[in-house]
This record gives structure tokens, sequence and C-alpha cells, in this order.
């Protein structure tokens, strides 16, 4: 029995077991096994039972923020998706604990497999993560007048299958017939299957292919975050205006009631058919109800009116207000709708989505009613979607980068003109971080925090 000329290598290390008479590997596996890379040893299975743990956890803690985190945002496609395609990620991968994590000891049947699923999933997660950068930097960098809320700009939208479908099938097709032909799926010293030889064909995997559309959304994401990071500092500046706004619109309302006189705001309604302002019930005094729901909407008014103001342009221009409704005929919303926003405006824009989709989607301001600029549907975007928009674009960006980590070990390799693959690369790293990424960078938001924390709610 061979054994390798440095004396901390035993002859144990050479005995090798196939699992399957008819799997013959071109390597000697003795060789590979006792000698891998000039007389290092093989990893060691802590190492492989730690990184099992830590993926197959994972798996756990992405279903469960990412489940909060589409029930917040009013949006399921994407972080269930993510969900779907990362357990199969990191669930093929946890299959391979079968086999000790060994890809010596593994059926050339299930190492074809395994490589190529995760493979597939990888792309899938790129696509899935573009799909969410065209839809969130869209919202952000040419916003639409029709997108007023969290669920509007994250709707799904029959192109994103382009990413989420057609490009992982494209990668797939490329990379199978060349890497089948080459027959490079090889094992080596790994956590898992993969190609090996030569080194350079894992560039037609995770390491090379998905980064056709991971860089490029990665510079997207990156100016979807420059502004609306400048939207924040924009709304931070006009903190003060809006303090010496809402103090002149109370000592006015002060004014007013102690005339006799009453001053109301300009309202604009779509153009309707005329009716009553309101609908009495026939035992009510029609006058009296009128009169005090006319005085609680003013009341609420002077109250919500400076929250809309977000950055100068609320400081220029005409006095009046503009308060479009397109939902009723009456351009007064009722006393149970302008209590429920009334509520949400005062929680601030990073507790909207800690309430249901409907309170976050901020339907009563339309900027399609009146025809208002992209300047304007910006400035609605900010009070609703930028703490779930900002948060997104942030686990995107953070995405792609694990992209281009995952890749950093085989560009070094290939350049290196390493004959085998790095043993533990930072594409092990990457897999760790795709499973537990979404907590990392969802798990502090309000909405999704507060449901975690089960224990305080029952107290």
């Amino acid at each position: 029995m061979r054994v390798c000329s440095s004396s901390w290598v035993t002859a144990s290390r050479c005995e090798y077991k196939p699992h399957s008479a008819s799997f013959v590997w071109p390597y000697d596996p003795c060789m590979l096994l006792a000698c891998p890379r000039g007389g290092h040893l093989m990893l060691p299975f802590a190492l492989k039972a730690v990184w099992f743990v830590l993926s197959f956890t994972g798996i756990i803690a992405c279903w469960i923020v990412l489940t909060i985190f589409s029930r917040a945002i009013g949006s399921t496609w994407g972080p269930m998706l993510y969900s779907i395609f990362a357990t199969i990620l990191q669930g093929m991968f946890c299959l391979g604990m079968i086999y000790e994590m060994d890809p010596y000891q593994m059926p050339e049947t299930f190492c074809i497999a395994q490589t190529f699923i995760i493979y597939y999933a990888a792309y899938s997660l790129t696509g899935v993560c573009a799909a969410f950068t065209f839809a969130t930097a869209g919202s952000v960098l040419w916003p639409c007048s029709t997108v007023t809320s969290a669920t509007s700009a994250l709707a799904w939208h029959p192109r994103y299958l382009l990413p989420i479908v057609v490009f992982p099938l494209a990668c797939f097709a490329i990379a199978v017939p060349i890497l089948l032909e080459l027959d490079a799926i090889q094992p080596s010293d790994d956590l898992h299957c993969d190609v090996s030889n030569p080194v350079w064909g894992r560039f037609l995997g995770y390491a090379g292919l998905s980064n056709f559309l991971s860089i490029p959304c990665f510079f997207l994401s990156a100016a979807a975050a420059f502004r609306v990071f400048h939207m924040h500092l924009d709304q931070q500046r006009t903190g003060i205006f809006k303090h010496a706004i809402n103090q002149s619109h109370s000592h006015s309302h002060l004014q007013s009631s102690n005339d006799g006189t009453t001053s109301t705001p300009h309202f604009t309604a779509p153009i309707s058919p005329p009716g009553p302002l309101f609908t009495a019930s026939s035992d009510a005094d029609p006058e009296t109800d009128t009169g005090q729901l006319r005085t609680e909407q003013r009341e609420r008014t002077h109250r919500d009116l400076p929250r809309l103001i977000t950055d100068n342009e609320g400081l220029s221009g005409s006095q009046s207000h503009v308060f479009t409704s397109p939902v009723s005929a009456s351009p007064l919303s009722s006393p149970h709708v302008s209590k429920r926003h009334s509520v949400a405006m005062e929680k601030g824009p990073n507790d909207v989505e800690a309430l249901s989709p409907r309170l976050a989607t901020g339907t009563m301001f339309s900027p399609s009613a009146t025809g208002r600029s992209r300047r304007s549907s910006t400035r609605h975007m900010k009070t609703s979607l930028a703490p779930a928009v900002w948060r997104l674009i942030l686990f995107q960006m953070a995405f792609f980068s694990i992209q281009l980590l995952a890749a950093l070990s085989t560009i070094i390799d290939v350049a290196k003109h390493h004959s085998t693959p790095t043993p533990f690369g930072t594409q092990h790293v990457a897999l760790v971080l795709v499973g537990w990424g979404p907590s990392v960078v969802f798990g502090h938001l309000p909405a999704v925090r507060r449901r975690l924390m089960f224990w305080r709610r029952s107290e």
C-alpha cells in the first residue's frame, strides 16, 4: 500500500472502497486521496459537518424570513422563487452527506447530477435577483405615474420570465454538452462534486455564465441605491420646513376657529357625476352628520398635509395642496379610511411595511389622477416604498457580490495554472451566504423583526 512521502500521512488514508463497481474514475484514487496537491491532507470531516449544518439551517432561516418579508411587502413571487432555488442549491449540497461529502465515495451518476443541479440553481437564483433588480431599480430610476406602492412596483410581470426561465435554460444548454464532452466532472478534494478537469470548466457554471447577468445588475442596483440615498438626504433637509409648515397650519386653524370661519385646502378629485358628499341614513340628521364629518376631515387634513410634503418641490409654487381620491366620486374620503391612513402616516416610513399591504399601498395618493410629473411620483414612492426597496437593493447588491465571490477561487486557480481546484475556496463561503443572506438583510426590518420575536407578542 502506497503512502505519501510526508511522514504525517498514514497508510490508512489510502483505503478506498468505491460504492459502485461500474464506477471507475480515470485517476488513481489512492494517490489523489493520500497526496492531493503535493502532500496536503484532505479536508477534515469536521469542516464538512459544520458546512452541512450551516447550509441546512440556512434553508430554514431563508424560508422563515422571506415568507414574513413577502407578506410585509405584499409581493410573494420573488421571495418564494428565491427560497425554492436556494433550497434546491443547498439541499443538493447537503445530500452529499450521504457519502460523507467525499466526492471520491460518490457514484458517478450522483456526482454529475449534483454538479448540474447546483449549476442550474445558481443560474436561477441569479435570474430571480435580476428580475427583482429590474422591478426595484425601475421604480426608483424611472418612476411612472402608476407606481404608487410596494405592491404595484413589485408586482409580477411576464417580462420577468426572461431572466428567471430563459436565462437559466440557455446557460444550462451551453454548459451540459461542453462539460460532458470534456468529461470535466472528476473527483477532487472538495465538499461536493464539481468540474475539476479542466479547472476553467467552472466558468460555465456559477463562476462564469451567471456573472453575465450579475455584473450589469450589480451596477444597476448601485445606481438605484445612489438615487434612494439622495432621496433620503432630500427628505432630511426638508424636515425643518415640514415642522414650520405644520406650525403654520396649526396657527391658521386656531385663527379661523376664533373668527368663526373655516379655510380648507384645495381638493381635487377625478371627474365624476355630481352627487352628495356624504350619504346619511334615513334616521340621522344630514346636516349634523355632515358638519361633524367635515370638522373631523378638516382636522385630519391639517394634521396630515405637512407629512405629504417630502422634498423641496412641495414647498414651491402655490400654497394650496392637492389631495386626490381616485377611489370614490366624493372628494373627501370616509372617516374610517382617513383614520387608518392617518395612523399609517404617523408611524413613519420605517414602520409602514409593518402594517397590512393595503395600508402600505398609499392608494389615496394617485399621481395618475392628476397627471403629475415623474418627480411627484417619486415623492409618493418614497413614503410607501423606501424601507422595503432600500433593503431589496442592498440584498441585490449583496447577492451579486456573492456571485463574484464564488468565482474568485476559480479565477485564481486558472490564473496560477493549478492542475486541480482549491479544496476549500470562496465558492463554499458564498454557498452559506446564499441561505443566510436574507436573514442578515431583511431580519432587521421592523415588520420582520416583530414577527420573528413571537415571544414578545405573547407578553
